[in-house]
């Protein structure tokens, strides 16, 4: 076996966070008399995804993003609310909102009698604790690892190193698998781990050890079936 400990990312490595995203903005968008349609999903997702790599930059804390996006939405749809009740609005519609990449379990179901699996997350304590509560990837988990409840984010290897602690991980036996470069494989090589990218759009990077395209390889490149 090449791996004893596999750390997945959560969002847009098991669970579908883009179909979740876009249903949960839609449905705070409608609650608040905006007409939802899918060029204001797309703008909010673009707004959401440059303030998240600013937090991981270090350039913005967790507490002003989440206001921050509503924000900057409200002032580009002209619509003056409270964004700080638009985001808890938007969390909780996320939280129910639990939709996993096709082959997510699968993948889960083959490793589990080898390895110790652990989820690691910058997503919001609240929404990924609900989702968590409400999936069936669950009892797949050994360790469940949210930098909100840690108090320190991917990617610094700090947040890698305390679920490797908690895990019982031996580093050399450990890989990260996660389909954002910034966070989860950027995150890998600050901690000295080997990591697979998850890319099922296609790329190119020096950093992962290994790049897939689909879930289904995951599993042999752990096991050193290849």
């Amino acid at each position: 076996m090449r791996y004893k400990t596999v750390l997945f990312d959560g969002d847009n490595t098991l669970f579908d966070f883009d179909a979740a995203e876009a249903k949960a903005i839609c449905r705070t968008m409608a609650d608040r008399g905006l007409e939802p349609t899918p060029e204001r999903a797309a703008l909010y997702a673009r707004i959401n995804r440059a303030l998240w790599d600013a937090l991981y930059r270090g350039e913005v804390t967790r507490d002003f993003l989440v206001v921050e996006r509503f924000r900057r939405l409200g002032a580009a749809l002209g619509w003056s609310g409270d964004p700080a009740a638009w985001n808890r609005a938007y969390e909780a519609a996320l939280g129910d909102c639990g939709d996993l990449i096709p082959g997510a379990l699968a993948v889960l179901e083959r490793l589990r009698p080898h390895c110790v699996i652990g989820l690691v997350t910058n997503g919001l304590k609240a929404t990924q604790r609900r989702r968590l509560g409400n999936s069936s990837l669950t009892p797949y988990l050994d360790g469940v690892f949210i930098s909100q409840e840690l108090g320190v984010n991917k990617p610094e290897a700090a947040f890698f190193q305390t679920a490797m602690a908690a895990l019982g991980a031996d580093p050399a036996a450990t890989v990260v698998v996660g389909d954002d470069l910034l966070s989860d494989i950027q995150g890998a090589v600050n901690a000295g781990l080997d990591s697979i990218w998850y890319a099922p759009k296609g790329g190119s990077s020096p950093l992962p050890t290994y790049q897939v395209r689909a879930l289904e390889e995951i599993p042999a490149l752990v096991l050193g079936e290849n």
